[in-house]
């Protein structure tokens, strides 16, 4: 009689998964930031939160940071873990490739109670250059003043589960111009924009002393404070909100000037937004899907306690000031299709009515369901999956979702 020795659970479980690749659930931890929303992520789990503690992201993904586990004949199997093992049973062989046997994104539910801060990701050469320099400085990964956790960029798309609050690329200079003349007390930032430009004009705002920086707000907060009665559809109701929440000890936030410089935006559920490299952006409030590259670097440059570094985002920073554009679907049958000019990932939106059968297959996909409940079928078997759980289906595994109620789900994938 055969026996394995020195094989425990969860080699077994990798055996098995990599024997017959099949759908299975995830279990995906939650990352708490003070910034986070009490409600949406447990009710979305079923589980309380009497502490009222800041449930603000749930990471479905193999980021190190925080990996998702797979639940395998019953067993937790770290999804890093699953990927360093088998990787080519989960992303195919061209997936494995590209992408040196890791995951090439990270996806999210992102339930924010307040603003976030004022920051930008980078692009895959200055998150090289940037992680190199840290290390070289000694810096340790874990450290609140490292900037760059990771050598990878960060694009990322949002779409809205809610009405979705947030600050996204600088406004056309025009609007900047008019701003500036309307506002009394900035009416002489005026000329100074005109001789710097965009880039010199935001540049000098964030270098100020903090005196200076005290004596161009003071006056403007003092004068909205005084009126009142603003809502969240006006830029006045985040400025007074964010210098409330981030300005300490009679010294106001910097970033504070961002929020009358970038476009304001309020999305509508299942409405989206891209954020490329370098593009200035801060989200406010509300609860989307966040998909991204699979990195955790941010450079801020206010609107937070955590670490600030105005130089590093002033490097890369894109001074190109537009009209902020809205994502919108592409449908295709019944999934509808979040097109962005990247190559990590790809998001869909997946609406079943009740007793109907989506056929799924291709590279691999992760996903979430967010209302409903329904099963996963394959030539071997199936999973049941109700509101709240996650699953992951490698590549080339085709399957059935079918839904036992009126079910929607979330869903990203590698492009191959």
């Amino acid at each position: 009689m055969m026996v394995n020795v020195g094989l425990d659970d969860a080699d077994r479980a990798v055996a098995s998964l990599k024997r017959q690749p099949r759908p299975v659930p995830l279990f995906c931890g939650v990352q708490f930031y003070a910034w986070g929303d009490t409600e949406y992520i447990p009710n979305l789990l079923g589980i309380a939160n009497p502490e009222h503690k800041p449930f603000a992201e749930l990471w479905i993904g193999a980021h190190p940071d925080l990996p998702a586990e797979a639940v395998i004949d019953g067993v937790k199997v770290r999804l890093d873990r699953l990927l360093r093992e088998i990787p080519e049973t989960l992303l195919g062989t061209k997936a494995m490739a590209e992408y040196q046997g890791q995951l090439p994104f990270l996806m999210k539910i992102l339930a924010a109670g307040k603003p976030l801060s004022i920051q930008v990701h980078p692009d895959k050469r200055q998150a090289e250059a940037g992680y190199a320099l840290e290390e070289q400085r000694g810096i340790p990964l874990d450290s609140p003043q490292r900037n760059y956790r990771d050598r990878n960029h960060k694009p990322e798309l949002l779409c809205a589960l809610t009405p979705f609050y947030l600050l996204k690329g600088f406004r056309p200079e025009a609007e900047i111009e008019k701003v500036l003349a309307e506002v009394p007390e900035w009416r002489g930032l005026l000329e100074c924009f005109r001789l710097k430009g965009l880039r010199g004009f935001y540049s000098f705002l964030m270098t100020r002393p903090q005196g200076e920086v005290d004596a161009l707000l003071l006056p403007l907060l003092s004068r909205l404070r005084s009126r009142g009665g603003y809502t969240r559809e006006q830029r006045e109701y985040w400025l007074l909100l964010a210098d409330e929440l981030y300005s300490q000890k009679g010294q106001h936030d910097r970033g504070l000037f961002s929020i009358l410089l970038l476009n304001f935006l309020c999305l509508q559920p299942g409405e989206g937004v891209f954020q490329g490299a370098g593009e200035l952006h801060a989200y406010l409030q509300g609860v989307g899907v966040e998909i991204m590259a699979n990195s955790n670097n941010v450079l801020r440059g206010g609107l937070t306690p955590k670490h600030v570094d105005v130089p590093a985002l002033l490097e890369i920073l894109k001074f190109d000031g537009h009209k902020a554009q809205v994502l919108l679907p592409r449908y295709q049958g019944l999934e509808a299709l979040y097109e962005v000019p990247v190559e990590e990932f790809l998001l869909s939106r997946i609406e079943l009515g009740d007793d109907v059968s989506f056929n799924s297959s291709g590279p691999l996909r992760l996903g979430i369901v967010l209302e409903g409940a329904l099963e996963v079928i394959w030539g071997g078997g199936r999973i049941r999956l109700r509101r709240g759980q996650s699953y992951l289906i490698p590549h080339g595994c085709g399957c059935s979702f079918h839904s036992q109620r009126h079910a929607v789900i979330y869903q990203g994938a590698c492009r191959y």
